[in-house]
């Protein structure tokens, strides 16, 4: 796909899907997760069964279509069925889980949540083998379980889904990772190139991966396998200038609202967040303010008044957690790159970060294959690799 200069005469809709947090706890230990001082949180400090449905109501509200559970580990709920089932009776048309996998390796338990409503699947695999996946989870035998559990969803007809966190462990075999991945038949793949930020900045060193090197092993992974053909896939959390040439596979904050298996920031978030109609009103207001601050006005504006929102609450994140750099000024993706996590820049310094030459570019998804293979809100079917090619 040729990338254009991102002009606002395409209309790229926004993401409908949101996000809901079960809680922070896990039945494993990632060594790279953000929440590692959260993985054993008391069941009591955890969300109540009616704080998410609420939280699922509210969602729908406003006008969310799909839904993702998240965590922690969303299945080590167990009232994990009836929120499915009550996300379907609101009316959403894609309730996807993301999941390590331990538990939906029962046929029995995965086949319960597919009755509940479960549709679409993201298996959070970390490593082209055993030895390599089991050491990122810290959970020996997790690599036979998250396959069994593959397998167990696609023979019921859920779309699965793959994500990887590309690691300073696991960055050396991204090749084989993307053949895993495809040997399973993926409908869509995400790689999410760690950073350590909230609590994974305690994370063990060995995680920690440089942006020169994650992009140099991502990139030959996708040389590699390029015409065979790739499923749609996301490169997650790396800056444009490291993946000249990739452009179109990249996902930072400002393309995130536009890619549909991805999180309305502003939904999920505001859920989230305001619970009660003075912090809605208080949240809404801030999102709105940070869109007179955006970096460019004529895309948000094209969304409407959730453009705004969403424009807004991302611009703010990027002022308060990123770092503009003198480099970054000067460079075509200046207004649709969000750049670097400070504490990136503690850890690496701005080794790499280069002004890639040539016009502005004005829309944040001027060429993400993410956000065109697939409409918002249109319900995920399974189909052969093949197929989602031709028609994505």
């Amino acid at each position: 796909m040729k990338a254009s200069t991102g002009s606002n005469s395409e209309m790229i809709p926004l993401s409908q899907r949101g996000e809901i947090r079960l809680g922070f706890r896990c039945n494993a230990r990632c060594g790279f997760c953000y929440y590692q001082e959260l993985l054993d949180n008391p069941v009591e400090f955890e969300p109540t069964g009616d704080a998410l449905r609420e939280q699922l109501a509210a969602l729908r509200t406003l006008g969310a279509s799909e839904v993702e559970f998240t965590g922690g580990e969303p299945t080590i709920r167990p009232d994990l069925s009836s929120l499915v089932e009550y996300a379907a009776e609101l009316g959403f048309t894609n309730i996807s889980l993301i999941t390590n996998g331990l538990r939906i390796s029962n046929p029995t338990y995965a086949a319960r949540l597919v009755e509940a409503g479960v549709n679409d699947v993201l298996f959070s695999i970390h490593g082209h083998d055993a030895a390599q996946h089991d050491r990122h989870t810290a959970i020996p035998g997790s690599f036979v379980k998250i396959l069994q559990a593959f397998t167990n969803m696609c023979d019921l007809g859920v779309r699965c889904r793959t994500t990887t966190t590309v690691t300073g462990l696991n960055h050396g075999n991204t090749e084989d990772i993307f053949a895993l991945a495809l040997s399973l038949g993926a409908a869509c793949m995400h790689f999410a190139v760690f950073s350590p930020v909230a609590d994974a900045q305690a994370a063990d060193a060995r995680f920690f991966v440089d942006y020169t090197d994650a992009a140099a092993s991502i990139k030959r992974a996708i040389d590699r396998f390029k015409d065979h053909p790739l499923p749609p896939l996301s490169i997650k959390y790396i800056p444009f200038c490291f993946m000249q040439g990739y452009e179109q596979y990249v996902m930072n904050l400002y393309q995130q609202s536009y890619d549909p298996d991805d999180w309305n920031y502003y939904y999920s978030n505001r859920v989230r967040r305001a619970k009660s109609p003075l912090k809605r009103l208080l949240f809404d207001f801030v999102c709105l303010a940070g869109s007179v601050m955006a970096k460019e006005f004529s895309v948000p504006f094209s969304n409407g008044l959730l453009g705004m929102k969403v424009a807004g609450l991302t611009r703010l994140v990027e002022l308060l957690r990123k770092k503009r750099l003198k480099t970054c000024r000067s460079c075509r993706y200046d207004r649709v790159c969000d750049y670097a996590w400070k504490s990136y820049l503690e850890q690496f310094g701005e080794h790499g970060f280069v002004a890639v030459p040539g016009d502005k570019i004005r829309h944040p998804a001027w060429s993400y294959v993410m956000s065109r293979y697939r409409h918002p809100g249109t319900q995920v079917r399974v189909e052969s690799l093949q197929r989602l090619i031709e028609h994505g």
